[in-house]
């Protein structure tokens, strides 16, 4: 290996043998010369093997090749590659992607130049399965359209100081995506990051690429969250409660409450989501309709479901159809304080309909909370389908990148999806029900179904058996 590399470069390749000679290439070919690879075959069964070796072989003093047997999967191999970096500075590149030829070039003398910055990361370029350029990525500029930190930068391809990876703990290996998520937020009130206003790699698109897969990826954010949030210091328990409003019928749609669903009536099931949650104090089901509190005391009473608490709702003639969410939580968080004497720091706005909501969507929603510093967080799923908003000239497309089926940052558009609503009771009151800075927690399409007809209900009934 080189004697003092200043850049660590590492490649981990299963089964992409057709595309490892153009990313390795890409990096032979670098403006900046100092650094080192590592190249780490994950039990293919194609020719990787035979390609990194070769590499190897012409490259002693810079390419290291690693064969594992078995799989050790992504964060675990980020950190053996951590645990054997030279490097000052360490970047992962996918095997199926390559770099511009000023990447290391930039990156470096971004960090070099900036010692108060700990992590940079670029635009990229997205190319087909041939290697066609599709369009580019123009990624916030930090500190100037992103002033949240909400925007996690791409796992691959960005470039971290190595001693302050090591001082996080490396990558977390209890989640199995997402690496990028997991060192953006341990490392962002940390050391300082920056972006570069150019594109420094070509992030190939195809059938196989782990990008595609947005349900392991959201698992695998929600648990970076929940690891996060359980390091945060402090021995405050914050007092949060769950609001669950009840409305009893709907015209051609009655006796929703004691509809079932899994096994459970809906407002049993969205009771006992909400006790699951560590996170929860106090369940409370608000409701204008007697039956519906008494059916709750039932449920309680027969110990289906945890203790909770009963809002009886005046009825209001003026909002016969809807009362508006900012309504429910306000009421529920008065009645908290008049019985307990003291209020709550955060309220939780549970949809009963939302019948796939989940513990762990819960408890997600209050972490984000937390570790982003948000005024509220809302669940929200991403609109895939092209959008268009109302012009002069007729409609404009808001999200084009769709068409091409691409999802760009800056053309990303989220819709309530009427699961979740959390904020702090401060906030509600002072600022209304989301705040200034809103935070958000992304759920699938299946899980962020909602139950407002009978055959909805049928449906999911019969997709369950």
């Amino acid at each position: 290996m080189s004697s003092n590399p200043l850049v660590t470069i590492y490649v981990p390749c299963r089964n992409y043998g057709c595309f490892l000679t153009q990313c390795v290439e890409s990096i032979l070919s670098q403006l900046y010369t100092n650094w080192e690879l590592i190249i780490v075959d994950e039990a293919s069964t194609d020719d990787t093997s035979t390609i990194a070796e070769e590499f190897s072989r012409k490259e002693l003093n810079r390419i290291t090749f690693v064969k594992n047997h078995k799989p050790l999967g992504l964060q675990k191999l980020s950190n053996y590659i951590l645990g054997r970096a030279n490097g000052k500075y360490m970047v992962r590149l996918d095997a199926d992607d390559w770099l511009d030829e000023t990447a290391l070039l930039s990156m470096v003398t971004k960090l070099e130049n900036n010692p108060d910055i700990g992590m940079v990361y670029g635009n990229y370029f997205y190319v087909d399965i041939d290697g066609k350029i599709l369009d580019m990525e123009y990624r916030h500029k930090l500190g100037v359209e992103d002033m949240a930190g909400h925007l996690a930068p791409h796992g691959a391809c960005t470039m971290f100081n190595t001693r302050a990876l090591k001082n996080v703990g490396g990558y977390s290996e209890s989640v199995s995506a997402q690496d990028g998520w997991d060192l953006w937020y341990k490392l962002f009130n940390r050391i300082g990051a920056a972006s570069l206003n150019i594109p420094i790699f070509y992030y190939r698109q195809h059938g196989d690429s782990m990008s595609r897969d947005s349900k392991r990826l959201l698992d695998a954010r929600n648990g970076i969250f929940k690891r996060i949030s359980e390091g945060l210091e402090g021995d405050y328990d914050i007092t949060c409660i769950a609001i669950i409003p009840v409305r009893e019928s709907y015209p051609n749609f009655e006796n929703v409450p004691y509809r079932e669903f899994d096994g459970h009536s809906l407002l049993e099931k969205a009771i006992l989501v909400a006790a699951r949650s560590d996170k929860i104090n106090d369940v409370v089901v608000s409701s204008e309709s007697q039956n519906v509190l008494d059916y709750s005391k039932r449920l309680e009473d027969e110990g289906k479901v945890p203790k909770h608490l009963r809002l009886k709702r005046s009825k209001n003639t003026k909002m016969s159809r809807d009362i508006p969410i900012q309504s429910f939580m306000l009421d529920a968080g008065d009645y908290y304080e008049n019985i307990k004497g003291f209020a709550p720091d955060v309220i939780t706005f549970l949809n009963l309909h939302a019948v796939c909501r989940q513990t762990k969507h819960i408890d997600t929603v209050l972490d984000v909370l937390r570790i982003t510093e948000s005024d509220s967080v809302v669940s929200v799923q991403e609109e895939r389908e092209p959008i268009f908003s109302h012009g002069e000239d007729g409609l404009n497309l808001l999200n084009p990148g769709r068409f091409q089926d691409l999802t760009f940052d800056r053309e990303r558009l989220y819709h309530f999806n009427g699961s979740i609503i959390s904020t702090w009771w401060q906030v509600l009151k002072t600022h209304g029900v989301f705040g200034e800075k809103i935070g958000y927690v992304e759920m699938s399409p299946d899980e962020s179904i909602q139950v407002k007809t009978s055959d909805t209900l049928d449906f999911l009934n019969l997709k369950n058996k």
